[in-house]
């Protein structure tokens, strides 16, 4: 179910990159959190990684966007809608491109206004923010992508598969960075966290084996019960 919400044209005022930018139409969905109805509210952040078959990377990442929502607007949508769902999931683009400083004021501020869970998609470029959200308990639970076996990582062998899938040059950094996230969120053990692989035509099977034998190794370390999906791909219409 699509929840369109009034556009508001913002195009004259001068918009300082660092505020929260949000997609004014937004998707309730039964799927994402099982047993849960959530909204998802999508990020005009952008996204530092251009994904094999993106969705949304067109919409909501390549497009310039006159029409938008401001953090106070979803805070009043919130409070105007809220006991329509009880989950909350933010997505991109990559929503934790957004300000530190700015995220953690308006999910403080969303936290006092909204009863319900709170969920941050993200492709795991950003530890330490998901470290931030998750020690103040502004976030109920991560919804992070393994997109493939960073653990593994070769240059000299993985490099042309990393960057059809990510879209990026995959440096030595940027692994460790997706690959500090994961064990984050799995160490955490939230109950609402998600780990997720959606299963990119371009590779081969033994990619997805070595994901989920990695998750599961964590799982088992960290004592952790957070889900795993592998989930089928399907090619944007």
């Amino acid at each position: 179910m699509i929840v369109k919400t009034p556009y508001i044209d913002r195009s004259r005022e001068g918009v300082n990159g660092k505020v929260l930018r949000f997609y004014p139409i937004m998707i309730r969905t039964f799927d994402d959190l099982p047993g849960n109805t959530s909204l998802v509210i999508h990020s005009l952040a952008g996204c530092n990684l251009h994904c094999f078959g993106c969705h949304n990377y067109d919409e909501l990442v390549a497009s310039k966007h006159e029409h938008y929502l401001l953090a106070g607007d979803i805070l009043q949508q919130i409070k105007m809608n809220g006991y329509l769902f009880d989950a909350l999931i933010f997505s991109g683009g990559e929503f934790l491109m957004g300000n530190l400083i700015d995220i953690t004021l308006f999910l403080a501020e969303l936290k006092k206004r909204f009863p319900g869970k709170i969920i941050i998609n993200t492709n795991g470029t950003f530890p330490e923010k998901i470290r931030h959200l998750l020690e103040r308990e502004l976030a109920d639970g991560i919804h992070i992508d393994m997109k493939l076996p960073y653990h593994a990582f070769d240059k000299n062998v993985d490099m042309a598969a990393y960057q059809a899938v990510l879209g990026v040059i995959p440096t030595p950094v940027l692994v460790q960075k997706m690959m500090s996230a994961i064990q984050l969120v799995i160490r955490h053990n939230s109950p609402f966290s998600q780990v997720r692989t959606v299963k990119y035509p371009v590779l081969s099977e033994e990619y997805f084996e070595q994901i989920r034998s990695y998750v599961d190794e964590l799982k088992e370390r960290y004592n952790s019960e957070v889900t795993y999906k592998l989930n089928e791909f399907y090619f944007p219409a």
